[in-house]
């Protein structure tokens, strides 16, 4: 398995024996990537450098069917069959519950590993909604000796404490430019291949959400104009992108306020989904904002 960067994360990685892990940092820097990779740095057969990309297990895990491996992320749907508005990992995917239509991760981590251990990832734990933390931590305290799960979110401060003070932190930060590609100032790994695409566009948007939140702490006038510019690009078709690079800067530069960024901008997709003013729904948020940093309004 071949990745970019983040040698010394994986170093730390080759020295512990925690079966609870929390990978932070900002979207698209390879969490996710050095979380597949430990998996199967565990589970390799070899006897000489692991993990060797050969193995039974390798092979499998590089294929997307390995027994020993599962992730969960959050519903986007709810039990009805619509849109979520706030997508959240749920008490089912975790624990027993009766009529889930899945094994929970806690039941299937039980089952005996076919090669040797069992890795469960719950990407996007910041979702994690209370019930749900709280169901599942008697297994975090607890779990068996063949099981490993490591939970992926944008900072510790986003996770529940509950939840981070029983796992073993690991903070990704971005990898070096040259690393991923000329174009990606960010760092952030995910980004490589879309911007070899459209690299102007990548441009604009990092520009866009950098001066916006560099804005912020400058006064309400200064603010709300910054604001103005991130809405006309998040009302285009790139409004995804310009989300995730939202929650990306605050991972990494305001984690503190990961939490208001990020329900901020959902209540702005929200407004956009339901046809409302794209201005006015922006203005809210610089307004949450501003008022999540202690600056007055």
């Amino acid at each position: 398995m071949q990745l970019l960067g983040h040698d010394h994360e994986r170093g730390v990685l080759r020295t512990l024996s925690s079966h609870t892990l929390l990978f932070t940092g900002p979207e698209g820097v390879g969490r996710r990537q050095v979380a597949r990779w430990y998996a199967s740095l565990l589970n390799c057969q070899a006897d000489g450098s692991r993990p060797c990309g050969r193995c039974a297990s390798c092979a499998a895990l590089s294929g997307d069917l390995h027994p020993d491996y599962r992730e969960i992320s959050p519903k986007t749907t709810t039990s009805t069959g619509r849109v979520s508005r706030r997508p959240e990992i749920l008490i089912a995917q975790l624990v027993p519950r009766e009529g889930a239509e899945e094994e929970p991760l806690s039941r299937w981590l039980e089952s005996p590993p076919t090669f040797k251990r069992r890795v469960g990832i719950i990407d996007r734990a910041e979702t994690l909604n209370r019930s749900a933390a709280n169901a599942f931590l008697k297994f975090l305290e607890e779990p068996p000796s063949h099981a490993v799960i490591i939970l992926i979110a944008p900072s510790a401060e986003a996770v529940l404490p509950t939840i981070r003070s029983r796992s073993t932190l690991l903070r990704f930060g971005t990898v070096p430019t040259e690393e991923a590609h000329p174009l990606s100032r960010l760092g952030r790994v995910g980004d490589a291949l879309r911007r070899r695409e459209t690299p102007e566009t990548f441009e604009n948007i990092e520009s866009a959400v950098r001066d916006y939140f560099q804005a912020l702490p400058k006064g309400l006038e200064i603010a709300l104009e910054a604001g103005d510019a991130l809405e006309k690009l998040w009302s285009s078709s790139q409004s995804s992108e310009v989300a995730e690079y939202l929650l990306a800067y605050a991972s990494e530069h305001l984690p503190e306020h990961y939490l208001a960024v990020a329900e901020a901008s959902a209540r702005f997709e929200n407004a956009l989904s339901a046809y409302a003013s794209a201005n006015l729904a922006v203005q809210v948020m610089t307004l949450d904002l501003r008022a999540d940093m202690g600056l007055s309004i």
